[in-house]
């Protein structure tokens, strides 16, 4: 499973609200908050309409109060999966590397440990790629903060 922070910050898509402008009878609409979520109502004949959000990207629509796009989490799930594996794969090669300097694994434990490690990175990082391609996003880099 991954980490909420790893998901947002792959978020390529808004949902953006769908605002009707006028009510059946040719009256304006303003906003109402009714039972926990908000609403357009008609001016003049008082009929409220929902406010519905679509999603930027696959143009699915919503209710108002969903924050997400269920079909394009799906993607990104997936998305975020292959590339935090490629990103713990790589700290595993590094981390072994360390090890094999410190004495504490042998040579051929690191090879084993290497071979499995690059094959994951490989498999994992065409994944990554072709759903990057599909979507037509550019690939996620973690800003990372300066220290002080």
């Amino acid at each position: 499973m991954v980490e909420l922070e790893d998901l947002v910050a792959r978020h390529d898509y808004r949902l953006k609200p769908l605002l009707t402008k006028k009510c059946g009878c040719g009256s304006i609409l303003g906003l109402l908050r009714d039972k926990g979520t908000i609403m357009s109502i008609c001016n003049s004949c008082r009929k409220t309409y929902p406010i519905n959000r679509e999603c930027s990207y696959c143009h699915t629509v919503y209710e108002y109060d969903d924050l997400e796009c269920k079909v394009c989490d799906i993607e990104l799930t997936k998305l975020t999966e292959a590339e935090v594996s490629v990103e713990d794969n790589q700290k595993l090669v590094r981390r072994s590397k360390r090890k094999l300097k410190d004495g504490k694994i042998t040579k051929e434990d690191y090879n084993n440990i290497f071979k499995k490690a690059e094959a994951e990175i490989i498999v994992c990082g065409e994944k990554a790629r072709k759903i990057r391609e599909e979507r037509q996003t550019e690939r996620y880099l973690e800003t990372r903060t300066q220290k002080r």
